[in-house]
Order: structure tokens, then C-alpha cells, then sequence
């Protein structure tokens, strides 16, 4: 029986205040948060008692938009506030985790220099090792050379000494045999005087003799060609004996076998063989100490 415009269907009468308070409220909600169209236009309803319903909505709409407005309101001081709040405590944290990061990094990048710091440290160490290594191995070449250059110019050295101590001693003998030879060459020319000298004193005396000073002297020198064995004392016999006596005198004085060939020195007595006079130290003659001896060639 009751109709509305637009095909809006009919609202009893009896509508209670609180059920249109929840209605305009959700409404209200609603429209500030934007999410769905609230409400629907209602057109005036021609139903009694409509004009007295509409002022009576009215004030209510105000009073809840003002009474929204304020929890708003609050709402938003208290989460300013709450924020407010909050920032430094996030702030704190936020700066501590930052500041733990920063630590954990500068720990590990100090590691990391000191890591460094050691291998380079090594790598010197290293370095300066191979270097004095080869260092010490080049000067010990060189003082190994040397040495054996100089045991070399050693070497040379001593058998030079030893050419020049073998030289001086040859030297030496060769000048020891010199004044043998010397002396020998000295104690011939003595003997050769000595004999030179008794030749002729002996040639004097046999001349002398040769020519007798009396008639007497002359004729006991006289051999007769025919018969001078027969004649006792004659001059045959003068030889013979002269002849055994000259024998006795060139035989050895030692052995009593061998013909005199060695004269001592220095009584130069010709009076032993060569084999006796190698055994005999003193002169048989004389009993003198003999000190050299010179072999003499009668023939």
C-alpha cells in the first residue's frame, strides 16, 4: 500500500531510532574508509510520521562525525606518539647492528693487513735468504778459485825449492869433487916434483960415480966382455944385487906380493899396492896417519 520512487522498497513505519543510528554509523564508517558505497538515496517516504523521523536523524550524523573526528584525532596522537617512541629504540638497535657490522668488517680487513703484512714479511725474509744464499755462493766460488790458485803458485813454489835445493846440492858435490880433483892434481904435481927432483939428484950421483977420481976406482970398474961372471966382486955381482934391492923397494910393503903403485900422502912413500892401501890407514914406512893416497903408473 505504501510505495517509494526509484523502485526503493518500503520502510515500516516503526522503524526504531537505534537500528537507523546503526545504519547511518556503519554508513558513516564506511564512507572514511572508502571501500564500498555505503548507503542508498532513499527518497522522501510517503508514510506518516516521515518529516518527524528526518530531523531527528540529523543531529545524530553530526554527533557521531564529530565524535569519529576525535577518536581520529587521538588515534593519530597516539600512534604519532607511539611512534615517536619507537623511532629511537629502532634508531639504537638499527645503529648497533651497524656499528657491530662495522666492527666484524674492520676486525676482518685488520686480519686481512696483518695476513698480508705477514706473507710480504716472509716474502722479503724469503727474498733477502735467496739473496745472501747466492750472495755467500758466488764469494765462496771466488774464494775457492783463489785458494786454488794459490795452492797452485804453492805448488810451483816448492818444486822450484826443490829443483834449486837439488841444483845447490849438485852444486855442492860437483864442488867438493873440484877441490878433490884439486888437491889430487896438486899432490901428482908434489909426487912429480919429488920424483923429478930424486931423478935428477940420483942422475948427479950416478954421473959422479961414473967418472972415478982414482986408478983404483977405474979399475974395480972395469968388466971384462969375456969372463965378468967369473970374477968374484966383479961388476956382474955389483949389479945383481943393486937389481934385488930395486925389486924389494917396488914391491908392497904390506902383502909383500903386489908392485907399489899408491903413494901416501902427505910422507909420499910409494910403498903399497892398490887392494892393501883401501885396508891400511898408516903409512908402513913411517907409521904415519895417512889422509889421501894417489895411484901412480910406473909403466
Amino acid at each position: 500500500m505504501l510505495g517509494g520512487n526509484n523502485g526503493n522498497p518500503v520502510h515500516p513505519a516503526f522503524l526504531d531510532e537505534n537500528r537507523i543510528q546503526f545504519q547511518t554509523d556503519a554508513s558513516n564508517k564506511l564512507q572514511l574508509f572508502g571501500s564500498l558505497p555505503a548507503g542508498c538515496s532513499v527518497d522522501p517516504v510517503n508514510y506518516f510520521g516521515n518529516e518527524h523521523i528526518t530531523p531527528m536523524l540529523r543531529p545524530n550524523k553530526r554527533g557521531l562525525r564529530l565524535s569519529y573526528d576525535d577518536d581520529e584525532r587521538n588515534s593519530s596522537v597516539t600512534s604519532a606518539s607511539g611512534s615517536m617512541t619507537a623511532a629511537p629504540s629502532i634508531i639504537l638497535s638499527l645503529g648497533d647492528n651497524i656499528r657491530t657490522e662495522l666492527d666484524r668488517q674492520k676486525e676482518e680487513f685488520d686480519q686481512y693487513i696483518k695476513i698480508q703484512e705477514e706473507h710480504l714479511a716472509k716474502g722479503v725474509r724469503d727474498l733477502k735468504q735467496r739473496h745472501m744464499a747466492s750472495f755467500l755462493a758466488t764469494v765462496e766460488k771466488g774464494v775457492i778459485k783463489k785458494l786454488r790458485e794459490k795452492e797452485i803458485e804453492i805448488d810451483n813454489m816448492n818444486r822450484k825449492n826443490k829443483e834449486l835445493v837439488e841444483k845447490i846440492k849438485q852444486v855442492a858435490i860437483e864442488a867438493q869433487n873440484w877441490h878433490y880433483r884439486a888437491k889430487y892434481n896438486e899432490s901428482i904435481v908434489n909426487v912429480l916434483k919429488s920424483n923429478l927432483q930424486q931423478a935428477i939428484s940420483q942422475g948427479a950421483e950416478q954421473g959422479k960415480e961414473g967418472f972415478g977420481d982414482s986408478e983404483v976406482d977405474d979399475t974395480a970398474s972395469y968388466i971384462d966382455p969375456n969372463n965378468y961372471l967369473s970374477i968374484p966382486g966383479g961388476p956382474s955381482k955389483s949389479i945383481s944385487r943393486n937389481y934385488q934391492g930395486l925389486k924389494e923397494h917396488m914391491t908392497c910393503r904390506a902383502c909383500k906380493a903386489r908392485e907399489v903403485c899408491m903413494l901416501l900422502m902427505p910422507c909420499r912413500h910409494l910403498c903399497l899396492c892398490k887392494d892393501c892401501d883401501g885396508l891400511i890407514s898408516a903409512c908402513p914406512v913411517c907409521q904415519l896417519m895417512k889422509t889421501a893416497s894417489v895411484q901412480v903408473y910406473l909403466s
